[in-house]
């Protein structure tokens, strides 16, 4: 039997260091306020705004990002804005005389420094083999702005600096075929006196759409440490976060999109990666486990797996189906506890019972839900819940597994019918 019996092999957690997909971020400075805007292009609706407390000598931030909550982007108390961009994975050669930080130097730069010139002194201390298929921009209240490749920093020349998804140290600039950089490098040039509608005019002309679209846009001011938040492509409708007032407040996550107005193509999408469309269909014994459009379905990993599914522009979250024979002497409640939670710590560790209840399927039949935390390789934070029924002697698991929220995805397994 293969160990890596569920899902987890390195296809399906990028979504824990990766940046969105394809984004575009740009910094325009005048002779009163520096401004950024950026536009957040990915799969997953559950889109987030966290705020880090001051602590100390440690700055304040709001953070965006999904429900992992794994930094996308965000600006502290200083005035320094940073987001991550996607880019085609490519070896980095670490100098062997550069540790790398040990922890998160993303938030170690957010918390600490607060200039590009700060932050790239303290990136200049470490190895930064991690950032082999993303790069970093970075901006602050001075003016100052920088791109953060793995081996190369591009800085800021006159009054404004645009990044999306490829390395500028590499490509020469009059062969540069991005329509997103193109289009906002054309529309800056004829940018008038209201500087903020500019820039809310090129994201709004370099939104994507399809299997990876614009699920929020910010204009950053950095002088006023003010975010002009716009949620999936609307760019008439704005929600301003003032983040020292928002400091001051009690800590807590916002969901992004419940700040706004209902959208009918925000529903749409979601209705788009959440809707029942495919069935899985066994036999002896015979059930039916049905899974949204956007998954495909793949090889499974073990003997005892039977199905496995996962989202075709994400490849998280993931659906799995195994068959066993039922122990005897097991009672259903001690399914998820003795019979899966050992099993997942043969892929990783800090295994956590999470809850563990009787419940019943939507033909009525007997069954229980178990949640399950647990860090794959040692550090990467997955979300589990396993259903389990028997029927016919034999042990039906269908688990779902996910890096953020399970509960907006719950339908899926729940939908296991016996017939």
């Amino acid at each position: 039997m293969k160990s890596h019996f569920i899902l987890l092999t390195a296809f399906c957690l990028v979504l824990l260091s990766l940046p969105a997909a394809a984004c575009t971020g740009l910094v325009l400075q005048d002779d009163e306020r520096v401004l950024v805007g950026n536009n957040e292009d990915w799969f997953n609706p559950r889109t987030k705004i966290w705020f880090i407390q001051p602590a100390g000598d440690r700055y304040g931030s709001v953070i965006f990002g999904f429900d992992n909550y794994y930094p996308q982007g965000g600006m502290n108390q200083k005035g320094l804005f940073f987001d991550g961009f996607a880019l085609k994975s490519k070896p980095v050669e670490e100098p062997a005389a550069k540790p790398r930080f040990r922890g998160n130097l993303i938030k170690e730069v957010m918390a600490t420094c607060g200039t590009v010139a700060e932050a790239l002194a303290l990136f200049d201390r470490y190895s930064l083999g991690f950032m082999d298929h993303f790069q970093l921009f970075f901006a602050d209240a001075t003016g100052d702005a920088a791109i953060v490749e793995a081996n190369a920093v591009v800085r800021k020349q006159g009054d404004h600096q645009v990044v999306t998804n490829f390395r500028q140290s590499e490509t020469d600039p009059g062969k540069i075929s991005c329509w997103r950089y193109l289009t906002a490098q054309k529309l800056l040039a004829d940018c008038g006196d209201d500087r903020l509608d500019c820039i809310r005019d090129i994201l709004a002309a370099t939104h994507n759409e399809g299997d990876y679209p614009t699920l929020y846009s910010n204009i950053y001011d950095l002088t006023a440490r003010r975010v002009h938040v716009y949620h999936f492509q609307d760019f008439n409708e704005a929600v301003v976060i003032d983040l020292e007032n928002e400091l001051a407040r009690e800590p807590g996550v916002i969901d992004l999109p419940a700040l706004f107005p209902h959208n009918a193509a925000a529903q749409a999408y979601n209705n788009k990666v959440t809707s029942l469309k495919k069935e899985y269909v066994h036999d002896a014994p015979h059930f039916v486990v049905r899974y949204p459009g956007v998954y495909v379905a793949d090889e499974p990993l073990d003997d005892s797996q039977v199905f496995l599914s996962k989202s075709r522009v994400g490849d998280v979250p993931v659906l799995t189906v195994s068959v066993t024979p039922a122990a005897a002497d097991m009672p259903l409640s001690m399914v998820g506890g003795r019979f899966y939670a050992p099993r997942l710590r043969a892929l990783g560790k800090q295994v956590t019972v999470v809850s563990n209840r009787p419940t019943r399927l939507i033909d009525g039949s007997e069954a229980y839900e178990t949640r399950l935390a647990w860090r794959w390789q040692g550090k990467i934070k997955v979300n589990s819940l396993v259903l389990s029924a028997i029927r016919d002697n034999q042990l039906v698991n269908v688990a779902l597994h996910n890096t953020g929220d399970l509960d907006y995805l719950i339908h899926i397994p729940y939908s296991l019918r016996f017939e």
